[in-house]
């Protein structure tokens, strides 16, 4: 583990194993793990009305709470990092401009973030999130649908070509 990298982005599309790449990445640098999911499954899918689905949600509504995680997320990673901790954020980065806002606040920070791609074939990525519907394990936060599987697959931005050049690529 190179020291110098304290702050890690995991990216990758759904199913790919980002958040056990995570918690294995903590175990590692005994860094600290953020995984949106979790606080999202935590903080906000108590008020969620079951009937709402992918056809009828409020996008407004979920991004919103997104980016009030988000926005705590940072806040406590700042302090951990001022505190000479290690952080690993496990926010999905399926979209360009949220990895962006990490790369910004890493430089904020005067931190260098190292990005990590996890990616899976999408057969494989299917069955895992099948897989974890019904186990419900240590790596699950809520239940991804088909259709949410397929609307992360059309919003999902691969790291272009300058961010992949200091990447750690995993093939899971």
């Amino acid at each position: 583990m190179n020291d110098h990298h304290r702050l890690h982005l995991v990216c990758g599309p759904v199913g790919a194993g980002k958040t056990s790449y995570s918690y294995q990445l903590a175990e590692q640098s005994n860094g600290v793990v953020f995984s949106i999911d979790q606080w999202m499954a935590k903080l906000f899918q108590p008020d969620l009305n079951p009937e709402v689905d992918l056809k009828t949600m409020n996008p407004s509504w979920f991004s919103d709470r997104v980016d009030r995680c988000e926005s705590m997320i940072y806040e406590t990673s700042s302090h951990i990092l001022s505190a000479g901790g290690v952080v690993i954020l496990d926010l999905g980065f399926i979209r360009q401009a949220r990895r962006d806002t990490a790369y910004a606040f890493a430089s904020n920070q005067n931190v260098q973030a190292r990005l990590h791609y996890v990616m899976a074939e999408q057969a494989v990525r299917q069955k895992r999130v099948e897989h974890r519907n019904a186990e419900r394990g240590q790596t699950y936060a809520v239940a991804i649908t088909p259709a949410m599987f397929a609307f992360a697959e059309s919003m999902f931005q691969a790291p272009n070509e300058q961010e992949l050049a200091s990447a750690t690529v995993v093939r899971t």
